[in-house]
């Protein structure tokens, strides 16, 4: 962030409004209810932009620049902005998401107190399984050194009789089957078998294949709404709509204002366009080129301008993040509005900042003079300010 003292050493001259009352009073300016106490008792609209500054409130501070600076000075800001999001698209561009890989990985997640934990043996049930069945074989020992030897083989044939007939109906003997029962106990103290063919299983099978399909239908009928995005064409809008704006600012007449309104229609959702839209707006004039002026609703412009900032700060991709975006909108803002970065320097080189060679390639964004070389030699018949080159344009 700048340092205060360099704040207080610039003087911001490009304004329509000097106070914040101005801006609330003409251009319908809103203060939020949230940092509405900052504003009590700071009535210069260049102090409380400061103000907010130094706060970290830079998205602020630029809303409340946009609505009371001079207009054509705010689109050229603006116009600046979208400059600097382009360099930083240049360095990392934007990787745009393919609408088909939208929930295509899609796995329900049972959480945690949900799930179904097979139960590990428990060492106490273990411990008391074994010691019952030491007493047992204590006590049946203590039992036969009781009884008499020709009753007890009675009855140990008793016994083998019954042994045998359990084991006809159940395949085995109750001893055997006690410590079948023992041993199972100590390898899996609960066991759960599941059936793969389990109705819950089947109609799990179904509900993701249901899903499979809704989400591959959806995703089909937004490509069928919203075409693909070419990126040699949206270039080359956004290229002719910056042509647009740039001649706006240096000449805000009838047909370039038309031309604002012309190029902002064709990509309204992009930062350009909106800012095209903007320059339209702040000409004051909803009918260009009409018999009668149709003013433009107090702050339409100064709005569209806030909505570019936050556009481009929002925007995916770049070198910078949304609030080191708006701070340095916010010391572009001052370079303009102090006079530090004037339109009119730009005319010398025939060629629009957008245009500019960039440094690590040197390789020209868009060869303009190649581009119009046979547009210059025609008369001024009808043609459309985006396809005239810039220098027989100043002439003209």
């Amino acid at each position: 962030m700048a340092d205060k003292l360099d704040w207080q050493n610039k003087h911001i001259v490009l304004l329509r409004y000097v106070t914040v009352s101005g801006a609330v009073e003409k251009e319908n300016f809103k203060i939020r209810p949230d940092i509405a106490e900052l504003y009590e008792g700071t009535l210069n609209a260049e102090h409380m932009a400061f103000k907010l500054a130094e706060q970290g409130k830079h998205k602020d501070a630029c809303e409340l620049l946009a609505y009371v600076c001079h207009r054509r000075a705010g689109v050229w800001w603006g116009y600046q902005c979208v400059n600097s999001l382009i360099e930083e698209l240049r360095i990392n561009p934007a990787v745009e998401r393919d609408i088909a890989d939208i929930a295509k990985d899609f796995n329900v997640e049972v959480p945690d107190f949900a799930k179904i934990n097979e139960a590990g043996p428990s060492p106490d049930d273990l411990k008391i399984f074994d010691n019952t069945l030491q007493k047992i074989r204590a006590q049946k020992e203590v039992m036969r050194s009781l009884v008499n030897p020709e009753v007890l083989s009675v009855v140990e044939e008793a016994q083998e009789f019954v042994y045998q007939e359990f084991a006809k109906v159940h395949g085995i003997d109750p001893m055997a089957l006690l410590q079948q029962l023992g041993q199972r106990l100590k390898e899996s103290y609960h066991q759960y078998d599941l059936d793969p063919q389990s109705p819950l299983f089947v109609e799990a099978e179904k509900l993701k294949a249901q899903l499979g399909a809704v989400q591959k239908e959806t995703s089909d009928l937004i490509k069928s709404v919203l075409p693909p995005k070419i990126p040699a064409h949206e270039k080359k809008m956004r290229d002719e709509t910056l042509d647009a704006v740039y001649r706006w600012v240096n000449a805000p007449d009838d047909l370039n204002s038309k031309a604002c309104l012309d190029m902002g229609n064709e990509c309204p959702g992009t930062p350009a366009g909106l800012l095209a839209l903007s320059a339209f707006w702040a000409y004051g004039n909803l009918m260009p080129g009409g018999d009668q002026v149709v003013p433009t609703p107090s702050g339409l412009a100064a709005n569209g301008l806030t909505q570019v900032f936050l556009m481009c700060a929002l925007h995916k991709g770049g070198t910078r993040k949304a609030k080191e975006r708006f701070e340095l909108y916010f010391n572009k803002g001052l370079d303009v509005l102090t006079g530090k970065d004037n339109w009119e320097e730009t005319l010398v080189e025939d060629k629009a900042p957008h245009e500019r060679e960039l440094p690590d390639t040197g390789v020209n964004v868009r060869l303009v003079e190649q581009d119009h070389k046979q547009e210059t030699d025609k008369p001024n018949t009808a043609e459309t300010p985006s396809k005239v080159s810039y220098k027989r344009w100043k002439m003209e």
